[in-house]
């Protein structure tokens, strides 16, 4: 066996390689924080002392420039890995070309046929667990074949299930009927199931008392594969051999079978981590852990090419090829009026989910460590020289102008990725804390300008325009709200304006609106049949009140105004 030249060594093809180098790919310190886990610990940590206070501090979008840094070039990385090189093209071309072309026409299928983008949302995210699980396995097998630890066949087939159930675990808990955290982006559960996002993760719905016996058995094989399975490893190996694989091994408990163990039953609530009111907060990190390990492994596979710029200028091409691929197709579309659902209403989300299966089928065709090209690099087992010498590079294959189209667009959608996420946390979401609408007006244009508009921000300038007493104003951001996305709350503020200045039969039909895509909150229902009442639509108030007392059986101010309407209709008669 011999070493593979680490990142910036200016070591050549020919040196002999120093046999206990052969355990590690970058270097001790970067494995054991970037490749087994370690910085995630640390994180952990931190979130833990830190407690749920920080969700406010450092919210989610403060954090999102994270993403755009190691989540986008952690995509971008399996596009280089795949399409960079004329050999990977070819030989992947199944993958490349057919699936690739395959995702593309669903993804256009669904901007239209909502139910199809429901699916491969929910495929994606159900599938989430798997893919990260793959790779923390992966990544554990070969840090046991670089030491030479002997895994036999059975061992090995319970160490692998150990990782299979700890997926399986998450999504059970991910497809009960109240699922308490979804491993996704803007994909956690809560809020009126009426009016979420066009696009969402619909999960199975299996009943409680069956999730329940389906994680206790999951637990009790997970804790038996894994124990027995390193017990065996232990008897043909030390402890200090494994270490990186059982941190990797750690890392995967502390990202599915620990979180999904204690939302279930309800312990360590309190502890951020594991709290199921912040699992879109914890998920975050687990997706930076994951992108981080991603680009660790590749970034030393892509060294074997001849045409490799060095660990920063790989790290902002893989940038560039990522964000292109997340935020270039969303801008087309809108500069193309192409779909009807906004960026803020789901189209994110399908885009999240296409490219994310796209990712997980082309992971799934290129790193397998049986592959002779993958384990001559990781592993170090064939096409090595008699002396101990290491091979030569990998041809590259590559054309200048493809890769400057590449990096123009890529340029583009990082442009995008940064002007969305610095509009969003600067532009708006801080000067509304100060007050400052003049700022806040500004993101909104510019959020529009780049198709990232947000009916939430349109609704929020209406409540100031309506405090200042500009009602006129307030009804135009809501018109711009409502052209976004179809909200109840925009309706509603949209009702009470009219209903103000008396315009009974305008307000009626605001509420009416609102009532159309959540017809529960019993204020609304209220404030429709008064409206109803006062223009004279007193069958359909009569109407509406009876829905609602289905709805809440009993309700003491829904009694009243259908008391109040049937007075009104004995009158009118």
């Amino acid at each position: 066996m011999a070493e593979v030249l680490t990142p910036g060594s200016g070591e050549t093809p020919g040196r002999s390689i120093d046999p206990a180098s052969m355990r590690w790919l970058h270097g001790p310190v970067s494995d054991l924080l970037l490749g087994c886990g370690l910085l995630y610990f640390v994180m952990f940590a931190a979130l833990g002392i830190a407690g749920v206070g920080i969700t406010s501090t450092l919210s989610l979008g403060t954090l999102a420039v994270i993403v755009i840094f190691t989540g986008a070039p952690h995509y971008g990385a399996t596009l280089l890995r795949v399409y960079e090189h004329r050999q990977s093209r070819r030989r992947y071309a199944v993958f490349a070309v057919w699936i690739s072309l395959l995702l593309v026409a669903l993804f256009g299928v669904s901007l239209y046929q909502y139910p199809l983008g429901i699916l491969l949302v929910s495929v994606y995210i159900v599938w989430n667990p798997w893919h990260y699980a793959g790779q923390n396995y992966g990544l554990a097998v070969m840090f046991l074949r670089r030491r030479g630890v002997e895994v036999t066949p059975a061992a090995k087939n319970l160490f692998y299930a150990s990782f299979v159930l700890s997926a399986l675990l998450a999504m059970v808990a991910m497809n009960a009927t109240r699922p308490q955290s979804v491993y996704g982006p803007g994909a956690a559960p809560g809020g009126a199931k009426l009016i979420r996002p066009v696009y969402h993760f619909d999960p199975l719905g299996i009943p409680d008392a069956i999730v329940t016996i389906l994680l206790v058995v999951g637990l009790l094989g997970y804790g038996v594969c894994l124990v027995v399975s390193v017990g065996m490893l232990l008897r043909r190996a030390k402890l200090g051999d494994l270490v990186p694989a059982l941190l990797l091994v750690f890392t995967q408990s502390l990202w599915f079978v620990l979180p999904v163990a204690t939302q279930h039953w309800g312990v360590l609530q309190g502890f951020l981590p594991f709290d199921a009111r912040h699992s879109e907060y914890t998920f975050l990190f687990i997706g930076v852990g994951h992108a981080v390990q991603y680009l660790w492994v590749t970034s030393y596979f892509a060294k074997k090419t001849e045409s490799y710029p060095g660990n920063t200028r790989y790290w902002l091409r893989c940038v560039l090829a990522g964000t292109a691929v997340w935020n270039v197709p969303p801008l087309l579309l809108g500069m193309a009026a192409i779909g009807t659902v906004a960026y803020n209403d789901g189209l994110a989300l399908l885009v999240a989910a296409v490219v994310n299966l796209h990712h997980f089928i082309l992971d799934g065709a290129i790193w397998k460590l049986r592959d002779t090209g993958i384990g001559r690099v990781l592993l170090r087992e064939p096409d090595v020289s008699s002396d101990g010498s290491l091979p030569p590079p990998i041809s590259d294959g590559g054309r200048p102008w493809g890769r400057l189209i590449v990096m123009l667009i890529g340029a583009c959608g990082a442009s995008v990725a940064l002007a969305s996420w610095y509009e969003n946390e600067f532009g708006f979401v801080r000067p509304s804390q100060r007050g400052d609408e003049e700022r806040m007006q500004l993101a909104v244009d510019r959020l529009e300008l780049i198709g990232r508009p947000r009916d939430e921000y349109y609704r929020h300038l209406a409540t100031i325009a309506r405090s200042k007493g500009d009602d006129d104003r307030a009804l135009l951001e809501l018109d711009k709200s409502l052209a976004v996305r179809e909200h109840p709350k925009s309706h509603f503020v949209m009702g009470h304006i009219h209903r103000e200045r008396g315009d009974w039969a305008a307000a009626a039909d605001a509420y009416e609106r609102a009532y159309a895509i959540d017809p529960n909150p019993v204020k609304l229902i209220a404030l429709l049949s008064q409206a109803l009442r006062r223009a004279g639509r007193l069958d359909r108030a009569d109407e509406v009140l009876r829905e609602g007392l289905r709805v809440h059986p009993g309700n003491d101010t829904l009694l009243q105004l259908l008391r109040e309407v049937d007075r009104a209709r004995a009158d009118a008669a």
